[in-house]
């Protein structure tokens, strides 16, 4: 069973006029799950999940955490950087895509009341450092969520898979030294935030627990599926996680103004199979998804109606 999630919240995350995270973005995915015929099981909740601050602080410096609720608080309209606006609900607009992300979680792996979930939420946050706002994020709400579940009892690996066209160096740099969180990343290179090089592969402990297939601009359906199908399911296979994370963006969208790449709605819904496929043999057909970029209102719909075809 496929859980959809979202929250009328995220409409208090006022970036102005013009600004491409905006909240035609969720308006434009849950379009995209109309399309799917899934629209009767999307579920508003406003509910806040009891380890959503406990999460954030411990991803988090705890002093980051109380100056951007103090930013927010106070009427401030930039937070760390020109890249980041914020208004005084977007505290909670980002406070709450973490609660959803972890409800869903409980649902997949302790309630087992569903198999996959795909989280509509903004703002985005694999960019999100320990204590530094960047590229329109704030909490890094997926490094929240494989934080939270290397706490379930029977989950000790947890692997994330990011395909936004900008690679995660938030999530990245979050579990670098670590080898219970496998991060990997297709993304366009060079390309913001400047990070995200094949060579780039963890250290410590972590060593060899990063992976990243960056790809040149202009890339499509063709290189996508490549490194996905001979890059990154090997990895899987050897890893055999026992959570599968997603960061979805869907910037690669041949569509989107900020991407430069040539992903096409179709592509994003084979790359999920290939995953929901993993997932079958490694840990039970799990996943979580959550919705990073994406900024075309078309490309984006269109993509997340393939990309939850996909799940369900």
């Amino acid at each position: 069973m496929l859980r959809l999630l979202t929250s009328p919240i995220f409409q208090r995350h006022d970036t102005g006029v013009g600004h491409p995270e905006s909240s035609a973005r969720i308006a434009a995915a849950l379009e995209g799950i109309e399309r799917a015929g899934l629209s009767g099981s999307v579920r508003d909740t406003s509910e806040r999940h009891p380890e959503t601050l406990r999460m954030i602080r411990k991803v988090h410096d705890p002093r980051y955490e109380r100056e951007f609720e103090d930013a927010c608080g106070r009427g401030g309209r930039l937070f760390h950087s020109v890249d980041n606006p914020i208004s005084n609900g977007s505290h909670a607009a980002a406070t709450e895509a973490v609660s959803l992300t972890l409800h869903a979680a409980d649902e997949i792996w302790q309630d087992n009341s569903a198999d996959r979930a795909f989280i509509v939420a903004r703002p985005p946050g694999h960019h999100a450092e320990r204590a530094t706002a960047m590229g329109f994020c704030f909490f890094n709400t997926i490094a929240c969520a494989a934080q939270y579940l290397l706490e379930r009892p029977g989950i000790d690996r947890v692997l994330i898979f990011d395909f936004d066209v900008h690679h995660g160096n938030g999530t990245q740099n979050l579990f670098e030294s670590r080898d219970d969180v496998f991060y990997t990343s297709v993304h366009r290179f060079p390309f913001y935030p400047g990070t995200g090089a094949s060579t780039e592969i963890g250290s410590g402990a972590g060593r060899g627990f990063t992976r990243n297939f960056p790809l040149d601009q202009g890339g499509g359906d063709s290189v996508y599926l490549e490194s996905v199908e001979h890059g990154l399911l090997p990895l899987i296979d050897q890893y055999r996680p026992h959570a599968i994370l997603l960061s979805s963006g869907f910037d690669a969208h041949a569509r989107d103004p900020l991407g430069g790449m040539r992903l096409t709605a179709a592509g994003f819904g084979e790359i999920t199979r290939l995953l929901v496929e993993a997932a079958a043999k490694t840990c039970d057909g799990r996943i979580l998804s959550l919705l990073e970029g994406g900024y075309d209102k078309e490309g984006l719909a269109s993509s997340v109606a393939e990309h939850v075809q996909a799940l369900e």
